[in-house]
């Protein structure tokens, strides 16, 4: 699974961007210190680090961002990992010494998703798509010797997504023809809820919820 290190002494941008990345299927894990990085990174190889240049100053480790800096050119001298650095808005620009992707804060959750696709393409593992196998027969989720059993609504739901793929399909569309309503007063609510809940078992099953995308303010898309 393509894997993503998150340096970032402010736990709500950590939490925010590796939640965001999961739910893409990277695999993740954070420091909040330069030095905590290094020491994690010494034993572990990734494919990309997301290091958040401001905001994390000299930790109770004593490694700034200057050594962080020296550490990734000395260590990384053959194929480096896929660099992205986070830089306030008006702050002066370090002299990166491993190349990378520079995003300014604050910024739309995407930026940070669309530089790494763009380098890294689309997360998957060693390369290869992810079958996915619905039986609706027992509303079984299926992925080589992984399972979840969906709720009926779920089943139908994510077979719904399947049939139209690629296509955007609003709320009250699904509403209609997955729940058979005809009233779509709390349309998004209950689709939001459902369509939670159907990404957490896709994860469980397939290591990654990439395939159902959401179209702000437009619906949601699957994706195979």
């Amino acid at each position: 699974m393509t894997s993503v290190f998150v340096i970032s002494r402010e736990p709500r941008m950590r939490t925010s961007v590796t939640d965001y990345l999961r739910d893409r299927g990277y695999d993740t894990a954070t420091a909040g210190t330069y030095g905590t990085a290094i020491n994690y990174l010494e034993d572990a190889r990734f494919d990309a680090i997301v290091a958040d240049v401001q905001g994390l100053p000299r930790g109770e480790d004593g490694v700034n961002f200057s050594q962080f800096n020296q550490w990734l050119s000395h260590t990384y001298t053959v194929q480096p990992p896929i660099m992205v650095y986070l830089l306030h808005k008006g702050a002066r620009r370090p002299h990166f010494k491993v190349d990378g992707a520079v995003i300014k804060k604050p910024f739309p959750i995407e930026a940070l998703g669309e530089a790494l696709r763009e380098r890294l393409g689309h997360p998957r593992k060693d390369g290869a798509p992810i079958g996915i196998d619905l039986d609706l027969k027992t509303n079984t989720l299926r992925c080589e010797d992984r399972e979840a059993h969906l709720t009926h609504i779920e089943a139908t739901l994510l077979a719904y997504l399947m049939q139209h793929e690629g296509e955007i399909l609003h709320p009250r569309e699904l509403l209609v023809d997955v729940w058979q309503y005809h009233d779509s007063a709390g349309a998004s609510t209950l689709v939001r809820a459902h369509v939670s809940n159907l990404r957490r078992k896709l994860r469980d099953v397939l290591g990654t919820a990439e395939q159902i995308q959401t179209i702000r303010g437009k619906g949601y898309r699957f994706i195979a």
